[in-house]
């Protein structure tokens, strides 16, 4: 049997699953459904209070290709790639282990491509 710590086995997978985050989640939910999805969100808190969860989320509803309302389907290709960490267009930074001026350097030469099969 393989290990998996609790944070990822439970993990938030849509809108409606984050706990504690209603307003936020609502406001992402209004974006996602209005296509008004700002050009760049900032998630900062502390540990454990759902930000890369609420991130990929953003990331799945955006992305979703069979979306309900606001809601990522959470099975098309484009969610399980999202939620499995495997999307090659999704750069996640986590800002304790990318703080130096190198990892802005190469986080600038990664966005200089066009997505190969995620949305802007």
């Amino acid at each position: 049997m393989a290990y998996q710590t609790l944070y990822l086995k439970y993990r938030s997978q849509r809108f409606g699953d984050l706990v504690g985050q209603d307003a936020i989640a609502q406001t992402l939910r209004n974006a996602v459904e209005q296509g008004r999805v700002a050009h760049a969100y900032l998630f900062c808190g502390v540990r454990g209070t759902g930000k890369t969860s609420t991130a990929r989320i953003l990331a799945k509803a955006i992305n979703c290709l069979d979306r309900r309302g606001a809601e990522p389907c959470g099975v098309c290709a484009n969610c399980v790639e999202i939620g499995s960490g495997a999307a090659v267009d999704l750069i996640e930074i986590d800002a304790a282990s990318n703080r130096g001026i190198d990892e802005i350097r190469d986080l600038r030469e990664r966005v200089k491509y066009l997505p190969a099969t995620l949305k802007v």
